[in-house]
């Protein structure tokens, strides 16, 4: 009896913590701010607003009025959503919006370079990611914070894993395998997950070259002579192809130490780090990396784009040869995973990248269009190959079939802008899970080459609404960028800013986002609420919604280059 007792206290204390929240008012805005030229919406819930207002953010003066949208109920959030379209404002300066007595935070209008410190921001949260490598002045700043660290991680003595031993790389001989960037808010290098991560930061640069060409980062390589971009690129680069077996073409799956450390600094990080099993998944994702940086950087380094399509080719060969190598963790081994009992989609990725570079027709030959293509994450990757052969499909020799891959594209397209269509919250998103943020960046992405390709404005308007969700346009309020708008996460699940002393986080980094699938990790009553759509905690202890990963940033950096370039 008093079991059941307790039950019913506990369900009454969360739906009394759940009901508590929705009774709040908001008026959402992108933090940041709007191109003048682009679509301008904002949203305001917890009331039956007729009419809104913007305000000079100086003087206080109403600059333009207009009414407000009828309200939708989203039952992701659990809110009744007022939708407020000012597009038609286009006077240059900063403002806010003001519905009764509810006020946004502010943001500004511009006509130029209204993204660019965002996009500069979220790339260098790479070069904050560096294994290998002190962060230093001058490099080390954002807005006065000095983000210094000493070296950690040089990963110049790395041990063979006994799971990735040969008779040339015996049990716990030493190799080399510096530079890379951490995954996430742990310490550790996963080969897998760079493939979704460096497929959208090189696309980033492919499709925008020029304005990458002049966009400075301010990090060591600047004024090199090659784009910034690139030399962050390159720095994982160098580190993967220590990822590869010289003497078989094999790839490594991770690099890690056999427990995830302390949060502690990357120098106070000594625990031994091993290179650990190959993997089928390994070599195709390697595979359509190398291939995809030989073709977009062939003309910045022609040698070492060469090198590049060569260990490609290697790597693919050795997953033909080696097609149901699946990798688990070995009991020894206690770090993050990335397991993956499937590897058609991995196959179709390389394979296309390969087809791209090469021209040669069993690449093509290789292609399996049966597999269902949907939003990519780093465990399905076969849509990544389909973006690069749409985008490339005029490039493409005569004997693909190029309809059969604008179906392909434009059926996902279809498919994710209705998504967006039918959700009040103005959002292109199936469902809220682990890394939900990256999702969000993501399909915005696919919206942004969906409006490239067919010059239709509704798949300009879903990737703005993705976009603006990131930015503090979405039920939680919080711009999900460290340090950027008025409301960001400061508490992410980081092992560098848990231990560096500093009260702002380290800038640049999309936090996971709301996830209503785990929430033991701080307790759920600790979470504002169950609705998925704001169940996001800025605490350290929420690793479900507050950490941090490169696959998550990355699509972050294309989804802004996007609304920089494509207004």
């Amino acid at each position: 009896m008093k079991i059941k007792i307790y039950k019913w206290i506990l369900f009454s204390l969360i739906l009394a913590h759940c009901v508590s929240t929705q009774a709040q008012k908001f008026v959402r805005v992108n933090q940041i701010g709007y191109y003048a030229s682009m679509p301008k919406i904002a949203s305001v819930v917890g009331m039956e607003a007729s009419s809104f207002e913007i305000k000079d953010k100086k003087t206080n003066a109403v600059v333009y009025s207009g009414e407000i949208q009828p309200s939708k109920y989203w039952n992701l959030s659990r809110e009744n959503i007022q939708n407020i379209d000012f597009s038609d404002f286009t006077k240059e300066g900063s403002y806010y919006i003001q519905v009764e007595d509810e006020k946004s935070y502010p943001f500004v209008i511009s006509s130029a370079n209204t993204y660019k410190e965002l996009l500069q921001g979220t790339i260098r949260a790479f070069y904050y990611w560096r294994a290998s490598i002190a962060i230093q002045p001058p490099y080390s700043s954002f807005r006065g914070i000095d983000y210094s660290r000493e070296l950690g991680h040089p990963d110049t003595f790395v041990f063979v894993h006994k799971t990735a031993a040969t008779e040339k790389r015996h049990v716990e001989s030493v190799i080399s395998c510096p530079k890379g960037w951490y995954d996430a808010g742990d310490y550790n290098k996963y080969v897998v997950n760079a493939g979704i991560t460096l497929h959208q930061m090189m696309l980033s640069y492919e499709m925008f070259p020029e304005y990458y060409n002049n966009l400075n980062l301010n990090i060591p390589e600047s004024g090199n002579g090659y784009p910034d971009i690139y030399n962050e690129i390159k720095w994982e680069i160098d580190w993967l192809f220590t990822m590869q077996d010289p003497d078989d073409g094999g790839v490594y799956h991770k690099l890690t130490s056999l427990s995830f450390s302390g949060f502690v600094q990357p120098v106070d990080d000594k625990a031994d780090r091993y290179v650990v099993a190959k993997s089928t998944a390994a070599a195709y994702d390697f595979a359509a990396i190398m291939a995809m940086y030989s073709r977009i950087f062939n003309k910045i380094d022609s040698a070492y784009s060469q090198k590049a399509l060569n260990s490609a080719i290697r790597a693919y060969e050795w997953a033909e040869k080696n097609p149901n190598v699946i990798f688990n963790n070995p009991s020894d081994v206690h770090t993050g995973s990335y397991g993956d009992n499937e590897v058609n989609d991995e196959k179709f990725w390389a394979s296309s990248e390969l087809l791209l570079t090469t021209k040669k027709k069993k690449y093509y030959e290789a292609l399996d269009f049966f597999q269902k293509f949907d939003s990519p994450t780093w465990r399905m990757v076969n849509t990544l190959g389909l973006i690069s052969l749409r985008l490339h499909s005029d490039e493409l020799p005569d004997f693909v079939d190029k309809k059969q891959l604008d179906n392909k594209f434009k059926s996902l397209s279809h498919i994710v802008y209705n998504q967006f269509k039918f959700s009040p919250g103005r959002l292109a998103l199936k469902h809220f899970e682990w890394g939900s943020n990256g999702d969000i960046a993501i399909n915005g992405n696919i919206m942004g080459i969906a409006y490239k390709l067919y010059n239709d404005k509704k798949y300009l308007d879903a990737m703005i609404g993705n976009f603006d969700y990131l930015l503090g346009s979405n039920p939680t309020d919080y711009c999900f960028i460290t340090c950027f708008g008025s409301k960001y996460p400061k508490h992410i699940h980081d092992r560098r800013c848990s231990s560096d002393k500093l009260v702002e986080p380290i800038p640049g980094y999309v936090c996971g986002g709301s996830n209503p699938n785990q929430v033991s990790d701080c307790g759920q009553l600790n979470y504002p609420s169950l609705s998925p759509a704001r169940c996001y905690l800025d605490q350290e202890c929420s690793y479900s919604t507050n950490e941090i990963a490169i696959n998550w940033n990355a699509p972050l950096v294309l989804l802004v280059s996007m609304m920089e370039n494509m207004r």
